[in-house]
């Protein structure tokens, strides 16, 4: 998707072609769940019932004036942060998304059905290797140290090489100077080599490869848990933005459910005195970030294919990492959550997408498209006549 320049690329397309279209469009959505692993495969769930997909508004503390319509979409439409699938989302199309977070949701509309069996497989997958226990939140900070906890149990367990694959692994970093959080499918451990390799699972509702605009996205997943894990490594913890951006007091005490699980959860790293201590998510931080820097960066990134009927593996792709491309389309992206420019759709190539979006007969972006090109041919039509 261009900034500028693509209004070329609608002429000669009207309403009904780009309608007319078919298309096998496969929302691909990553479960989500605040959650602890541990290596007894146990899996601590928030007992408060308060989901990742709700963080943006049970975590972030909002300054009155970021509510106001004038605010760029990362403060009215995300709280200040995003995650690994809006910007998957946005590449996708971005009038879309912006129509998904911005208006309310319809429950006439039902999740389809590939989704459904998308989330099942995964969930499925996730079950093989750890289980849920609840664990109380009392607070933001409480909500957050289970995911850095999530994350610090998978550390450690790699290290220790107690578990050759770990799944739904959370990962927060910054890119491009935003906050953004992310849950990883998978990553596999060599046992031999210790490469660390990124897989994410991807279900099919056909047995076939994806097309062009799907394999963007999906490329654009794995590149960015790469970075940010590999940042992880390098031990950019962003402290900053998680007291500036999802306002977070990292000296605060943590409840006392949650200081429970630190202390059964890390009992092989932690000493005598840190068993007691009185927990903040600044310690957990820094034990975060002493386990990142042993490890390797990430090696290998795959994409496991598999067709949703027999639920079996049909095509794994390897993604070389690009780390030119992924900063080119993050910039791009990131001027649109800035508010440096404005909303877009899909050019002309993908617009075939429209045929399967549930705003396609209200989206303005194809009217504004459709406008341009009855005026282009309008104003053509009136040279011809002279």
């Amino acid at each position: 998707m261009e900034d500028e320049g693509d209004d070329e690329n609608w002429r000669g397309i009207t309403d009904d072609d780009i309608l007319a279209v078919d298309l096998e469009y496969i929302a691909e959505e990553a479960s989500s769940s605040v959650s602890i692993q541990t290596t007894k495969k146990r899996h601590l769930s928030g007992s408060s019932e308060q989901e990742d997909a709700e963080l943006p508004e049970k975590i972030v503390k909002f300054d009155e004036g970021w509510q106001e319509e004038s605010s760029p979409p990362i403060h009215s439409l995300r709280g200040g942060y995003l995650w690994v699938s809006d910007l998957c989302s946005q590449m996708w199309c971005e009038q879309q998304l912006e129509y998904r977070l911005s208006l309310p949701p319809d429950d006439n509309i039902p999740e389809p059905e590939q989704v459904t069996k998308g989330s099942s497989l995964h969930l499925a997958r996730e079950l093989e290797v750890q289980d849920y226990v609840n664990v109380t939140v009392t607070s933001s900070e409480d909500i957050f140290a289970v995911k850095v906890l999530n994350l610090l149990i998978v550390l450690k367990s790699i290290l220790t090489q107690s578990s050759d694959v770990h799944r739904e692994v959370p990962i927060f970093g910054v890119v491009d100077g935003v906050f953004i959080i992310g849950k990883i499918d998978e990553i596999r451990v060599d046992r031999e080599t210790f490469h660390l390799d990124i897989v994410d699972l991807k279900t099919r509702r056909t047995k076939k490869p994806p097309g062009r605009a799907q394999k963007a996205t999906h490329n654009t997943q794995v590149m960015l848990y790469k970075h940010l894990f590999d940042d992880l490594i390098r031990g950019l913890i962003p402290r900053h933005s998680l007291m500036t951006t999802l306002k977070l007091d990292l000296e605060q005490t943590l409840g006392e459910s949650v200081t429970s699980h630190i202390s059964s959860g890390l009992t092989s790293i932690l000493d005598g005195n840190e068993k007691n201590r009185s927990w903040t998510l600044s310690h957990l931080l820094d034990h975060l970030k002493n386990a990142a820097e042993s490890l390797p960066f990430i090696n290998q990134l795959f994409i496991d294919y598999v067709w949703q009927e027999d639920e079996q593996t049909f095509l794994i792709e390897e993604v070389k990492y690009d780390d030119i491309w992924l900063r080119s389309q993050m910039t791009k992206c990131m001027r649109y959550w800035r508010g440096e420019r404005e909303c877009q759709g899909v050019d002309i190539e993908d617009a075939w997408k429209c045929h399967s979006c549930d705003y396609q007969e209200s989206c303005s972006w194809v009217a504004k498209k459709i406008k341009e090109l009855q005026q282009a041919r309008a104003a053509k039509n009136a040279m011809l006549s002279q």
